[in-house]
């Protein structure tokens, strides 16, 4: 018995063994390279809540690839040593060993509280590989629970009318 005389018992993945046609797009070194460059930066910006951008059309990839740095150097605080680099500007083999500190420094300054505005909490969501689990972290200046406490008031005066030794106040 065939299951190709009853179609209507196939299911979807039924159809799975047939060979995957291959993408009829030719891919160039220049769109392979970056991909790289764009799944590098994503593993930074992943911890920022946002993904690398694609690259424009007709961007080269040397450009698209100081365009994703540009983007990291702007997540750093104000007042880094790596934000004030001219990334533009650099030569090609200045710019490739300041691309990985820069990388880097914003790994490390998404994690630092500070990363926010005042006032505002971030939202960091981290996906476990292995199990899916995910993992919700808010980052901020101040705690949430901050303002539901009661402020603090100004001491004017004390009751207390001596001192320990019985001295009376003045």
């Amino acid at each position: 018995m065939s299951l190709s005389q009853y179609p209507f018992l196939l299911t979807r993945h039924d159809h799975v063994d047939h060979p995957r046609q291959p993408d009829p797009r030719p891919t160039t070194s220049s769109e392979e390279s970056a991909r790289v460059y764009q799944a590098r930066a994503d593993s930074v910006f992943q911890e920022w809540g946002f993904r690398a951008p694609a690259p424009a059309i007709g961007e080269g990839p040397e450009d698209y690839r100081r365009e994703l740095a540009i983007r990291a150097k702007r997540q750093l605080p104000y007042g880094h040593e790596m934000r004030i680099k001219n990334l533009r500007k650099l030569p090609r083999d200045v710019f490739e060993a300041f691309e990985p500190q820069i990388y880097q420094a914003c790994r490390e300054a998404a994690k630092r509280p500070d990363s926010a505005a005042p006032g505002e909490l971030r939202e960091v969501v981290k996906v476990n590989p292995l199990n899916g689990h995910k993992e919700i972290t808010f980052l901020g200046r101040e705690h949430f629970v901050r303002e539901m406490g009661r402020p603090g008031r100004l001491v004017v005066s004390f009751l207390h009318r001596f001192n320990t030794s019985g001295v009376a106040f003045r």
